[in-house]
């Protein structure tokens, strides 16, 4: 059975049906209550568009599958995030709609976002490879400080001092640029 455009209790239906599924998987892959909230209305958004032509028996997998992946593209463009204080957040907004133009300049600024991440990372690497590694593996990869701080063979305390001097150390080289790149 299809759901035509004027069946529009069709469509009604399958919301109530599925509205609490689509929710609890966007809400466990994506980790964010107001995430979740977006996401959702997204996938029955796009449902709604594309409603002709759809199987009302596959429905329900169709939706939890579209809710898993919308929020799993949004945690991967969260990851991408360099350093908290220093380089812009990213995130994949679901709801977003823009021309193509828009979406051009978008993705120049994140490539020159990037460009910028790369070069600082290298060049903190020149600096001091302790703290390249310091920062690459609490920041990218997310690793307890106190992990780090063990795997190094530093105190807590000796790693906090070593992290506030890379940053200080990007800030003073980079601050410059970053700040010519955000206000382009």
């Amino acid at each position: 059975m299809e759901i035509k455009a004027t069946e529009s209790s069709a469509f009604d239906i399958i919301y109530e049906d599925n509205v609490s599924s689509v929710y609890h998987t966007a809400l466990r892959y994506s980790g964010n209550h107001h995430t979740a909230e977006e996401i959702t209305q997204t996938v029955f958004m796009k449902l709604y568009m594309n409603r002709e032509g759809v199987n009302e028996y596959a429905v329900g997998s169709w939706l939890v599958t579209a809710a898993k992946h919308i929020a799993l593209n949004y945690k991967r463009g969260l990851k991408r995030e360099v350093l908290k204080d220093e380089l812009p957040h990213y995130t994949y907004e679901a709801l977003r709609v823009g021309s193509p133009e828009e979406d051009f300049i978008e993705n120049l600024y994140k490539e020159e976002y990037r460009e910028l991440a790369e070069e600082i990372f290298a060049d903190l690497y020149d600096a001091n490879p302790k703290w390249y590694f310091a920062v690459t593996v609490i920041c990218l990869l997310e690793r307890p400080q106190q992990e780090v701080a063990e795997t190094m063979g530093l105190s807590l305390e000796a790693l906090h001092s070593m992290l506030y001097r890379a940053k200080k150390w990007i800030r003073k080289n980079y601050k410059e640029k970053f700040d010519r790149l955000r206000k382009e």
